[in-house]
């Protein structure tokens, strides 16, 4: 682990943020804490409804800024993350959404004065990314998870406003809509191993294990071990769903709960029909064909530095 501050030499960042989502506060936040660390001629870009931040993360790139921080919900976080990929420029991340995945699962600061400290005077942590290909779209990269079935049907029927007003509360109001969906039938293929049919009820492919409200999904995730995690639920019965939410509570696998729980380097699933899929939170389109790799090492993340100093796992 090195500081940002050994990091860089020209001392240059470039600010990505959604106006939408941070505080009236948070230019001068960042301001303040740029002169007070040293940095200058930073460049400012606000992402828009018509591009999350890929463009602007790429402007970035190509001045050969020294940090990039992305400052928005996990949309923008995850478009930011996509275009660093292997471009070893750190970024720094203010979680300024509802879910705010990423910050949560690196144990990050939420609050935004916390989350520019760190961003600027934090640790350096090299994590894993995943790319994911769907059907003929372009690759692309994600941090979190992409999921397909239920897990995509709340994101996708969650109301925007009630996120606004409620919170991580307005995914439980959309779970009751979406468990009344039936099951996704797909064929699942991890690595070399042998492909296996599921119908699920849940299909997550994950580089960390935690969710909103504090519940964890794929307990060991590692953001840093060089693997994903796949995640299928396939329930079929009321008691099979109660052994689920039990693995959930418990964090232990149940005798008979349906659930698939592996590590790889890559898979394919193969949707017989088109289902939602999502990545980090945002639901992207359909598809029928996910294939996915892990990107070992591919991102730099500021951290608190105790958090960087933890032995990996």
């Amino acid at each position: 682990m090195t500081s940002v501050e050994q990091a860089g030499q020209s001392r240059r960042c470039a600010v990505i943020y959604n106006p939408t989502k941070v505080s009236d506060k948070f230019h001068a936040l960042v301001e303040e804490s740029l002169q007070r660390n040293g940095w200058s001629n930073t460049l400012w870009l606000e992402t828009s409804a018509e591009d999350p931040g890929r463009a602007m993360t790429r402007q970035a790139v190509a001045e050969q800024v020294d940090l990039v921080i992305g400052a928005g919900g996990d949309g923008t976080i995850r478009y930011v993350a996509d275009a660093l990929a292997h471009t070893g420029i750190p970024m720094g991340l203010v979680p300024a959404g509802t879910g705010n995945l990423l910050a949560r699962n690196l144990d990050l600061p939420l609050e935004e004065a916390g989350a520019i400290e760190v961003a600027l005077d934090g640790q350096l942590r090299v994590v894993d990314l995943v790319k994911i290909t769907v059907d003929d779209r372009a690759p692309e990269h994600f941090a979190v998870m992409a999921g397909i079935g239920v897990d995509a049907m709340i994101m996708d029927e969650t109301d925007e406003d009630l996120k606004d007003k409620v919170g991580s509360a307005a995914y439980f109001v959309a779970a009751g809509k979406a468990l009344g969906r039936l099951p996704v039938r797909m064929t699942v293929q991890l690595d070399t191993n042998r492909p296996v049919r599921r119908h699920a009820m849940l299909c997550v492919i994950g580089n960390v294990g935690r969710l909103r409200g504090n519940i964890t999904l794929i307990p060991g995730a590692s953001p840093d071990d060089g693997l994903l995690d796949l995640y299928i639920a396939s329930p079929r019965r009321f008691r099979h769903w109660a052994k689920v939410a039990l693995r959930l509570i418990t964090r232990r696998a149940k005798k008979d709960d349906q659930v698939d729980q592996q590590m790889g380097k890559r898979v394919r699933i193969k949707i017989h029909g088109k289902d939602n899929y999502q990545l980090d939170g945002d639901v992207v389109g359909e598809s029928t064909t996910l294939d996915a790799e892990i990107q070992p090492g591919a991102l730099t993340i500021c951290v608190p530095a105790q958090a960087a100093n933890e032995p990996q796992q």
